[in-house]
């Protein structure tokens, strides 16, 4: 059954949300656009172990979504890159993600995808 979502959002779920973490972690990004965070402090927000945001902020930071820093306590910290060419859709699924029966389309779609 083909699930109803505009062609660029599904576009971008595809090519980045490949696990429920991954979701979680962008749309917390959404929140703190402009705040520096660890991986272990996010996921203490979201209520997960900290290894489970690993291969998340690794896929991010490789898609150039994120700066990793590396604070002056030697903690690696992240922030969103703005300037990065997957910011536009990125701003749009968070549009697209506000909407209570578009978080059920998205997770229709996760589903029939297999995701986890």
């Amino acid at each position: 059954m083909e699930i109803d979502i505009p062609v660029d959002i599904r576009a971008f779920i595809d090519e980045v949300i490949d696990s429920f973490v991954m979701w979680d972690l962008l749309i917390f990004c959404s929140k703190k656009t402009t705040e520096m965070e660890t991986a272990a402090h996010v996921a203490q927000l979201l209520g997960r172990p900290a290894e489970e945001l690993q291969k998340p902020v690794q896929k991010l930071d490789k898609l150039g979504m994120i700066h990793l820093v590396k604070r002056m306590d030697g903690e690696m910290a992240c922030r969103l890159n703005h300037k990065s060419n997957y910011y536009p859709a990125l701003e749009r699924f968070w549009t697209y993600n506000e909407n209570q029966e578009n978080r059920l389309r998205i997770l229709s779609y996760l589903l029939q995808k297999k995701i986890r």
